[in-house]
């Protein structure tokens, strides 16, 4: 089968490998055939050179998988041949039936000592078969469009962050960042009834993001952000704020509204410069968040639901033209690339 590798410091081949054996993992390990695998912002660090983000060379990426079982390992009992479902890709030590760590046992699965990723640590979804415990899956309708499903792991992490927002108060909105991750976040907050604006630099994502319903967007190159924020609010600031990218915080609080809220989603090694005085004097609630704990099932309800349909911001592709796929999301020219596998050599 084809799979897509992580090779090395800033190489992502597509190369032919064996299909993966039940007989390599423990018996409560199912086989997937993957119908389509979405491209994460995790991915591209990944690739980098330097990486941005720590992964086994040799792995096959991808972790935002919609699939179906086709094989069950002997101890293998909660899925049924056939199954669809998605996969919740960080194993923690319930996913590895290992004595629950002090976070885990604290409900902070996020950061079990034992996390490892499926498509980071160990062979993903960028193949036509992928294994995976059984304890790791959970089953989506059969009539749950294939562009939507591959949605359900980012929304998971979106809740994460989403769900510690007040917006019963809020009238506001602001996502920094038109990745698929801002996008997200967008489309959460305008099913919240709030308006919502969107600022990055890649005019494609920004006219996607329009056409996804986004109230207001700013190219921060060609346009001054802040007054754009003092237009929409009348001067008062933004009452919840998402920094998607990594970095943003000191431009977050400098445009919140006074009790206003940010989440601090993206990862970013910058440190930038926090006007503190206006962050206490305004009352600013500032959170980071960190994966999901326990929001698939939510993820799923929504997408199921209908309350949010992203598959509009696809661009599909095959296996074989996933590094093209890269590159158009490094450049901003695609806001999600979905990869559907290749040939199978039987």
């Amino acid at each position: 089968m084809q799979v897509g590798v992580f090779a090395g410091p800033g190489r992502f081949i597509v190369e032919d490998r064996s299909e993966p054996s039940l007989d390599t993992v423990p018996p409560d390990w199912v086989k997937l055939e993957v119908e389509a695998c979405g491209v994460c912002g995790t991915d591209l660090q990944i690739v980098k050179d330097p990486p941005g983000h720590p992964a086994m060379p040799g792995v096959v990426l991808g972790h935002e998988l919609a699939a179906h079982v086709v094989e069950r390992g002997t101890a293998a009992t909660a899925v049924q041949t056939g199954d669809r479902v998605v996969l919740a890709p960080n194993l923690y030590c319930r996913e590895q039936n290992l004595e629950p760590c002090p976070q885990c046992l604290r409900g902070r699965a996020n950061h079990c000592a034992n996390f490892h990723t499926i498509g980071i640590h160990r062979d993903g979804g960028f193949a036509r078969y992928v294994l995976a415990p059984e304890k790791a899956l959970l089953p989506i309708t059969p009539d749950l469009s294939l562009g939507d499903a591959v949605w359900i792991e980012p929304l998971s992490c979106v809740l994460g962050g989403f769900n510690q927002f007040d917006v019963a108060h809020s009238d506001t909105a602001l996502v920094i960042g038109a990745g698929p991750i801002g996008v997200l976040h967008a489309l959460m907050l305008k099913s919240r009834n709030l308006h919502v604006m969107v600022a990055d630099l890649a005019d494609t994502r920004l006219e996607q993001a329009r056409m996804a319903g986004v109230d207001r967007t700013v190219n921060v190159d060609a346009d001054n952000l802040a007054e754009a924020v003092d237009e929409v609010t009348d001067g008062h600031g933004v009452d919840l704020i998402v920094d998607a990218v990594g970095g943003q915080l000191g431009t977050a609080v400098d445009l919140a509204a006074m009790m206003g809220q940010i989440c601090c989603f993206g990862l970013n090694a910058l440190t930038p410069a926090v006007n503190q005085s206006r962050l206490t004097e305004r009352e600013l609630r500032i959170f980071g968040t960190f994966v999901g704990v326990g929001t698939f099932p939510q993820a799923i309800q929504l997408l199921e639901d209908g309350v949010l349909q992203p598959s509009g911001l696809n661009l599909t592709v095959p296996l074989a033209d996933l590094a093209e796929g890269l590159d158009l999301c490094r450049t901003g020219a695609a806001v999600k690339v979905v990869a559907t596998p290749g040939p199978s050599a039987s």
